[in-house]
């Protein structure tokens, strides 16, 4: 259920990215729109089997394109100026977010990269992650905040911190991404999509975002469905499997918002 949700919610907050891209593309023409949607295929594929030829490097990349995704959407409407430190720091905040996870999840953490790449990584490995990723945002968090560069309050910041540390604490691995994933993060980017394709967020928006998102939505579903029938029983092949799909979403998603929210 906990993938079932990361991946029908993330497809959903992610089946929009063509459409999104029209909007604001200099392209109107059908032959403008078939050249994105074609790019945007490749782009798909290329990423999907690149978890099956080069699985540590695939990973790795989709980790910390993830990372700075996370941070891009809880800190782009906070950080005034979009240079290589705001991207810097959006990074670093997302990797927080990860090492967090994984460190308070040790073994299932493992479990999964070993049986993505082959390698065993232990528990040192994730702690000593956490506290390099909370001393690099520190640093740079402090730039920021008395450069005057980003704008929020601290105490709320480092109060959400702490529930993320409560969640990741007692959930397992899958149902804590999940939580953060979902509202955390897809359902702030749903609403800043909505808000550029239809205006002010509604249910009149909402319903039409839902609307024009459902073909993809379903396609990816049942190709999730396909997949775990077919390679559910196989951990070995079902994790490179569940998450070249992952990855093959995310980082199309990630060029996307970077190119709308910038």
């Amino acid at each position: 259920l906990g993938y079932f949700l990361i991946l029908s919610v993330g497809i959903l907050h992610g089946a929009n990215d063509l459409k999104l891209l029209k909007s604001i593309s200099k392209k109107k023409s059908p032959n403008g729109s078939r050249h994105l949607f074609r790019n945007y295929i490749v782009l798909v594929l290329l990423v999907g089997a690149s978890f099956f030829i080069l699985p540590t490097f695939a990973l790795l990349a989709f980790v910390l394109l993830s990372s700075y995704h996370f941070g891009e959407q809880h800190w782009h409407d906070k950080i005034k100026e979009h240079n290589f430190i705001a991207s810097l720091f959006y990074t670093i905040y997302g990797m927080l977010i990860f090492s967090l996870l994984f460190y308070l999840n040790p073994a299932e953490t493992s479990a999964v990269i070993s049986g993505i790449t082959g390698i065993a990584i232990t528990e040192t490995h994730f702690e000593i992650l956490f506290y390099i990723t909370s001393g690099m945002l520190i640093l740079i968090g402090s730039y920021t905040y008395f450069k005057g560069i980003m704008s929020t309050k601290l105490i709320e910041e480092l109060f959400l911190l702490l529930v993320f540390f409560i969640i990741f604490r007692v959930a397992s691995l899958v149902w804590a991404f999940a939580i953060y994933f979902i509202l955390w993060h897809s359902l702030p980017s749903l609403l800043d999509q909505i808000q550029l394709l239809y205006g002010k967020p509604s249910m009149k928006s909402m319903k039409n975002y839902l609307a024009s998102s459902f073909v993809y939505w379903i396609l990816a579903i049942v190709g999730l469905a396909l997949s775990a029938y077919f390679f559910g029983n196989d951990k070995d092949l079902f994790l490179p499997v569940f998450f070249s799909f992952l990855a093959a979403i995310t980082l199309p998603h990630v060029l996307v918002m970077r190119k709308i929210l910038h």
